[in-house]
């Protein structure tokens, strides 16, 4: 008895020590979280400024900045973007080459800067020197360095100072940079397009091709879903939730013989319910919530007990509740569960892993526990399956078939979270979808129960 109750108070005592957020987004050596209050907070690497601190690294959470109402977070390589509530975007960190956006030459700062005045700012997609982001009006902005177009505006210069428009097009929907030089946007019709550096031959299959100016289309694809950007690889989800990939080097994950370019290629049969491109590796976690790496392993960056290079996905451990999973052009690697535990691996030199220790010297080489540290939001499946609920048919032109035995309370959000439509669905009824534009969207089901089913469907 006395041992029963020993564990029970232990168990409170941890629970109530834990710092549980709504969100977290790792870096590659920093990572930054939003608690429900509207704080921001975070850990590791600060060199930079990049958690608006002095010191060099932070290996407990510390809060980033006295503001509140923060909505989502971007960190960059070594800067931090976050979008308030309002819809106003702000930086902090390093500013080299305008890498903030700031209208300034500045090579930092130490507090959260404004980033101009609009109010409808969406996503932000940073890499070392460039940012791109998306606003709610379906724009692309750009700044920072710009040798290779990164801006999408020539003619190249060496920096672009203060966010400027990419092209005229109003019909984008997901940005995504690449670790060096190479920009990707997706857009509604299902297509994805790039510009910049033609790094590892992912723009165009010639490598005389130094880089391109402009967003011109790459493949002839129409059904992307979703992209993460490595070094030189892209991993490109479909709407059925098969993922494929192009660029060069083992993180391709589709072979050792496999010409580089940009001819998508599959990686494995399944679907894929989360995953993420690092600078030589490749991460993704299945529907049934294996996680899985492949590409380069030279200190065990695989977190599969070894240093050998992978060419097609290997399975880390045997666990089955694996969420999500963040990684970027580091060692380091994030990944989050179902039970909202939150684990790292590869290096832990600057306070990466958020459990009070740094200047680790050595590797990490399976995935190790950060405790007292949680993520409450986990990740919607990407493509969810239900045994109750379908949707027909999928991709849907007119009218969007629910088989559902009950009625169910609906919204429909864009593939970045923006509410299009809501109402309720009786039995038999069906969901007008004749005037959304061509693109990929998320139905969200909430029977009487309150359980609730998310579905993706594309509309053509």
């Amino acid at each position: 008895m006395k041992k029963i109750l020993l564990l029970i108070l232990t168990a409170i005592a941890t629970t109530s020590h834990a710092q549980c957020y709504e969100s977290l987004t790792f870096g590659g050596t920093h990572t930054v979280g939003i608690k429900s209050d509207g704080t921001l907070w975070g850990w590791g690497q600060g060199d930079w400024r990049q958690l608006a601190t002095t010191n060099f690294t932070e290996p407990n959470p510390i809060q980033v900045s006295a503001l509140t109402s923060w909505s989502k977070v971007f960190p960059g390589i070594q800067n931090t973007f976050a979008i308030k509530n309002d819809g106003t975007l702000w930086g902090v960190g390093s500013n080299l080459n305008g890498s903030l956006g700031v209208n300034s030459s500045a090579e930092y700062f130490l507090t959260f800067q404004q980033i101009t005045t609009a109010t409808d700012w969406l996503k932000v997609a940073p890499s070392y020197l460039f940012t791109l982001a998306l606003k709610a009006d379906g724009t692309i902005w750009a700044w920072g360095q710009d040798d290779n177009n990164q801006t999408g505006n020539p003619p190249s210069s060496e920096s672009q100072l203060s966010p400027i428009q990419v092209g005229t097009a109003t019909d984008w929907i997901d940005v995504a940079t690449s670790t060096g030089r190479t920009a990707f946007a997706l857009k509604a019709d299902g297509t994805i397009w790039g510009w910049g550096a033609n790094t590892g031959s992912l723009l165009v299959a010639a490598s005389s091709v130094y880089s391109l100016s402009t967003p011109t289309q790459i493949t002839n694809v129409n059904t992307w879903a979703r992209m993460s950007v490595g070094g030189s690889h892209i991993l490109a989800q479909k709407a059925d939730g098969t993922l494929w990939s192009w660029g060069s080097g083992a993180a391709r994950g589709v072979g050792e013989n496999v010409n580089p370019g940009i001819i998508p290629t599959q990686i494995a049969t399944e679907i894929w319910k989360n995953f993420s491109a690092g600078g030589s590796t490749s991460f993704g976690v299945k529907e049934n919530g294996t996680l899985w790496a492949w590409g380069y392993n030279p200190y065990g960056d695989l977190a599969d007990g070894t240093t050998t290079t992978h060419y097609i996905p290997v399975q880390i451990g045997t666990d089955t509740n694996w969420d999500t999973v963040q990684a970027r052009n580091f060692i380091t690697t994030m990944a989050t569960k179902t039970d909202g535990s939150v684990y790292y691996w590869g290096r832990n030199y600057n306070g990466e892993f958020g459990n009070g220790t740094d200047y680790n010297p050595g590797y990490y080489t399976s995935p190790q526990l950060t405790p007292n540290i949680c993520v409450t939001s986990l990740s919607t499946p990407t493509f969810e399956k239900s045994a109750e609920v379908k949707l027909y048919p999928n991709p849907v032109q007119n009218r969007l078939f629910i088989d559902n035995q009950e009625t169910v309370q609906y919204q429909i959000y864009s593939i970045l979270g923006v509410k299009i439509s809501e109402g309720a669905l009786t039995v038999g009824n069906n969901i007008d979808c004749s005037s959304f534009s061509s693109g990929v969207y998320l139905l969200n089901l909430v029977n009487n129960s309150g359980n609730s089913t998310t579905l993706k469907f594309v509309k053509q």
